[in-house]
């Protein structure tokens, strides 16, 4: 039979150290002056660029913004009632819950985060998840830890999964196909689980205003956007990416061709269609691989009308989270350069 994490808060653990400040309740730290809210709304409101222009213009780097979110995360944890001890110990095993618990929890609740939050390719917040312990996944790593919950997504080792319930550990699995509407309810579910519920809201409603607020920019001008990666695979309907590129305003043209989740395109049907913007992955300079040339090739660099590049902030839209947010702003800014919705004078 699975326990959830209060049936097992009477459990005794050690706590490993944490790498922030010690917060301990016999220290009665005072919250900051600031409120996470304030921090929350000043990153939302640096990024957002009313007036339309350039993908990178009146956005501060993206160095800031993420080190602004995990702030916004810290200060919300150290204002917070509740104490570490009273808290389940986390285990994630996966990449993308990985990066909601960075966010949520405090530091001595993560008993370990995946190999793969270090990937600046999938995580948005690898370098975050630098001081944390890593697992890859096996379920003798789990038993070793001990942890009241673990975390993990649809797409991991099943084996593993059904292995650790059956040893009784709590597990709980995240879906994998996820949309921008779908990030908000997530956030709320791992702050629920992890007991952040507070935290949780604060940085889910964050991003339903930041959402809210992108999409109203849209208009009836949807140029042609296309996502096309390594070895020219491209992400349409059911992927997050296409549900980000329908939020920036555009029309995805993987889907309007009827593709679905991520499927080889011919270059030569690429081409053809000669769409306005191709989404290309940033190359790995520390890992070049062949399948990255597919972004050089001489047919694709001939689509004179088209905007190449990688427009998409790193990582920002491998997982669902509050940083997907980064991806819909930076999609928005280059439809609003190329094809402004002020009516005609």
């Amino acid at each position: 039979m699975r326990t959830s994490p209060a049936d097992r808060k009477g459990r005794s653990f050690i706590t490993p150290p944490s790498v922030l400040p010690d917060f301990s309740p016999a220290r009665r730290v005072i919250a900051p002056s600031f409120a996470a809210r304030d921090l929350a709304t000043r990153w939302g409101g640096e990024g957002r660029n009313e007036t339309g222009g350039s993908a990178q213009g009146g956005r501060p780097p993206r160095g800031r913004r993420r080190k602004a979110l995990v702030l916004v995360a810290f200060a919300s944890a150290i204002s917070t009632t509740s104490y570490a001890a009273d808290l389940p110990r986390v285990m994630s095993m996966n990449v993308c819950t990985d990066q909601l618990v960075l966010l949520l929890a405090e530091p001595s609740q993560i008993a370990s985060l995946s190999d793969l939050s270090l990937d600046p390719s999938l995580s948005f917040l690898h370098e975050e998840a630098a001081p944390y312990p890593k697992n890859s996944g096996r379920a003798e790593e789990v038993f070793l830890s001990k942890p009241d919950l673990v975390v993990t997504g649809t797409f991991s080792l099943h084996n593993t999964t059904s292995l650790l319930e059956a040893l009784d550990f709590a597990v709980e699995e995240f879906a994998y196909d996820q949309s921008v509407d779908t990030i908000a309810g997530e956030i709320r579910r791992m702050g629920a689980l992890i007991g952040q519920d507070a935290k949780a809201e604060q940085i889910a409603s964050a991003y339903e205003r930041d959402l809210a607020d992108l999409r109203a920019r849209q208009c009836s001008t949807k140029p042609a956007a296309i996502a096309y990666e390594q070895n020219g695979v491209v992400l349409s309907e059911g992927t997050l990416a296409d549900s980000v590129i329908e939020a920036a305003g555009l029309t995805n043209l993987a889907t309007e061709l009827g593709y679905s989740a991520m499927t080889p395109l011919p270059l030569e049907q690429l081409v053809s269609h000669e769409p306005d913007i191709v989404i290309v992955s940033e190359p790995m300079t520390d890992a070049p691989a062949l399948a990255d040339q597919i972004a050089q090739h001489p047919a694709l660099r001939s689509l004179e009308s088209s905007r190449i590049g990688a427009f998409v902030p790193r990582g920002a839209w491998a997982c669902g989270g509050p940083f997907v947010i980064e991806a819909v702003r930076a999609l928005t800014a280059l439809r609003e350069e190329i094809a402004s919705c002020a009516p005609a004078r």
